[in-house]
């Protein structure tokens, strides 16, 4: 049995971990489009902090556990699914068989439509490219708008914070349904 798993977030980890105790023979490939080993979107904020290393958001810290379950890691963008055939094509050109798809990309970050919403200097905090992005611009005295202060912005306002931000915090969602 062929599984191809498209997302490699904490769902398609833990999908293809449990396939691979149900058939200890299936063939399971785990795609995910950033270039990162499986990683916890919800670890970036302690990584802001620095209350963790980058290694400390994977998902699993032993970097032969996913080779040791022969769990095939793929990082590409799926481009196009072809479910008649059963087949998935990847951006890096590969086409991909399967018996059995599971569909984990989880969500994306919304962007309200705000103008200069996509200018330089604008970023979402929701990959650890991101991250990167945002640790090597929040120095001491930067000004930073941060929209949203949901659970996880709550603790991104306090990474930010630390780190010695003057920060301007806006809910957008409460501001964007008044208007």
């Amino acid at each position: 049995m062929k599984h191809v798993i498209l997302g490699n977030g904490p769902s398609g980890v833990i999908a293809a971990e449990t396939l691979r105790k149900l058939d200890a023979q299936a063939e399971i490939v785990l795609v995910g489009d950033e270039p990162e080993p499986p990683y916890s979107r919800m670890a970036i904020p302690y990584l802001l902090m620095g209350n963790i290393g980058e290694q400390g958001t994977h998902l699993r810290k032993d970097p032969d556990h996913y080779a040791s379950l022969r769990i095939r890691l793929v990082n590409a963008r799926a481009e196009k699914l072809d479910t008649a055939a059963k087949k998935v094509k990847l951006a890096n050109g590969e086409t991909l068989p399967y018996d059995r798809l599971l569909v984990a990309t989880g969500s994306h970050p919304v962007q309200p439509p705000v103008p200069g919403i996509d200018l330089p200097g604008v970023h979402t905090c929701w990959t650890l490219a991101d991250a990167r992005k945002i640790i090597a611009l929040t120095k001491p005295g930067a000004r930073v708008v941060q929209m949203g202060a949901g659970f996880i912005g709550c603790i991104i306002m306090e990474a930010l914070a630390a780190r010695g931000v003057k920060l301007t915090g806006w809910k957008w969602a409460t501001a964007w349904c008044r208007a």
